[in-house]
């Protein structure tokens, strides 16, 4: 088999390869540093969205914000026949969409408020700040939610709409209402997950304002219940991100910072599998993808880049082939 540092590669190929790596590189730099600077990213929208086997998989991190499935993502649809006010049926459709909900967020936040009392072992004085903090952010949760009562009752019309599509006799087999159905589903999931986001940053917020509060304590032994998976799951994806943008624009590990970056393509790819209806366009990460792969077969970083200053690992010496130990001997 023929060593691959001694093939020529053509002037032109080599330059168009270290092109290659340095703007899949600085591709991903920007792209950490964009979601760096954008206080209100979160990739919950992307992993809503995944189809296929693997979904569960992907939706695994995303948190239901205070039974938000529950109570919210229900379909509702009006009658030109409403029921009686204060019964049951009118308290599930006509009542403010809502309602429900930040019943079940300002319960949540109020045991929180408990929680941290008893956690921090707040003073009288502390535990009436807590009181005040308290009822700053229930404020918070009502203004958001009456700000976008029109939006969360078109997001729920728009789930009645959907699973009316959905139960059609023909949706099936017709390609158009297929593509229409998985439009839909798209556009519903990435509406909740606006709602859901927002929602969660306020509850942040609540925590941080309590963690301040107790000071020293807080550092010392945080708040129960502050792990987040999402919030986890987006600080990894930035800082790999900035990784693999500044090794690949540096030269610096080339090959495998090429193969990060494909094993993330690829992951993206597998979120929305060619063979499931509706699914996203994914050609220009297919065409980054290839691209990772030529970077992985090619000693580009050698070329230009640091790693052209790094001990090569060669196994020549260990491993010498039968016939030239024979001509040694």
């Amino acid at each position: 088999m023929t060593d691959q540092r001694n093939l020529t590669y053509p002037t032109v190929v080599v330059i168009l390869i270290v092109a290659l790596r340095v703007a899949i590189g600085w591709y991903f730099f920007e792209s950490a540093q964009s979601k760096n600077l954008d206080r209100t990213f979160s990739s919950a929208g992307f992993l809503s969205q995944a189809k296929g086997p693997l979904a569960s998989l992907y939706q695994a991190p995303l948190p239901d914000w205070h039974d938000f499935a529950t109570h919210v993502a229900v379909p509702r649809t009006e009658s030109p026949n409403p029921p009686a006010p204060g019964t049951d049926e009118w308290n599930a459709v006509y009542r403010e969409p809502f309602a429900e909900w930040q019943e079940q967020i300002i319960f949540d936040f109020g045991r929180l408020s408990q929680t941290a009392t008893s956690h921090f072992d707040f003073s009288d004085e502390e535990q009436n700040r807590a009181n005040q903090i308290f009822a700053f952010y229930e404020r918070q949760v009502d203004d958001y939610l009456t700000a976008n009562r029109e939006e969360i009752a078109a997001y729920r019309h728009d789930l009645g709409r959907l699973r009316d599509w959905q139960a059609a006799t023909s949706a099936g087999d017709v390609p158009y209402q297929q593509d229409r159905i998985a439009t839909k589903e798209r556009e519903t999931k990435a509406t909740a997950a606006g709602f859901t986001s927002a929602i969660g940053g306020i509850e942040t917020q609540f925590r941080e304002e309590l963690a301040r509060l107790a000071g020293d304590r807080a550092a010392r032994s945080p708040l129960p219940g502050d792990f987040n998976p999402l919030a986890r799951f987006d600080r990894f994806l930035i800082v790999t991100h900035f990784l693999i943008g500044a090794c690949l624009v540096a030269g610096f590990l080339s090959r495998f910072a090429a193969a990060s970056a494909g094993l993330f393509l690829l992951s993206v790819i597998a979120s929305q599998p060619p063979w499931i209806v509706g699914y996203s366009t994914i050609g220009y990460q297919l065409v980054m993808f290839i691209g990772c792969l030529l970077l992985v077969a090619t000693p580009s970083g050698r070329w230009c880049g640091i790693d052209h200053f790094m001990p090569t690992i060669s196994l020549r010496g260990c491993c010498k082939p039968k016939s030239d130990e024979m001509r040694t001997n």
